[in-house]
């Protein structure tokens, strides 16, 4: 194993950790319960293999319906996002998506930002439409959305920049 592989497990069992065992026990303000797991779907690689990260990103949110019993919405919300990435990152990095040279760890501050933004908005909207499945709680899933999106943007870019490795070869 490489030393970016381990680091690369590495963050992804504490971003995993810190999901399960801390911020599902944490509500802001009585339902503010912050999903921070979406950020290891949206900095995955770019030149690996697309079918592998869809099966990736499936057991990753089976994973978390396993502890939070959400019945597969985690699942369903992390296969949407994973099919909607290469969409985002070609609207976001453009030419640099499109030649495969790009590292969206180690990209400008503004379109981590986006993408994030963007990532943790879809992610949420889908979740929440699934979490309460009736067209009559639409505006409290989007109140969900963008409460829950807001804390959550702000502990992932919290989370990314004290992970993020300076360089790492």
């Amino acid at each position: 194993m490489t030393k970016k592989s381990i680091y690369t497990a590495f963050s992804i069992l504490l971003i995993l950790f810190l999901q399960v065992f801390v911020l599902d026990h944490v509500y802001f303000l009585g339902f503010i319960n912050p999903i921070i797991y979406v950020i290891i779907l949206l900095l995955y690689p770019v030149e690996h293999n697309r079918a592998l990260y869809l099966i990736a990103a499936f057991f990753l949110g089976l994973f978390i319906d396993t502890f939070q019993d959400t019945g597969g919405a985690h699942a369903t919300s992390c296969l949407v996002l994973a099919f909607s990435r290469p969409f985002l990152l070609r609207i976001i990095y453009g030419e640099s998506y499109k030649m495969k040279n790009l590292k969206i760890i180690q990209s400008n501050f503004d379109r981590l930002l986006l993408l994030l933004i963007l990532g943790i908005l879809i992610h949420h909207f889908i979740f929440f439409n699934l979490i309460y499945f009736n067209m009559s709680h639409i505006l409290m899933a989007v109140k969900d959305t963008f409460a829950i999106g807001g804390l959550s943007l702000l502990i992932s870019l919290l989370v990314i920049y004290l992970v993020k490795p300076k360089v790492v070869r």
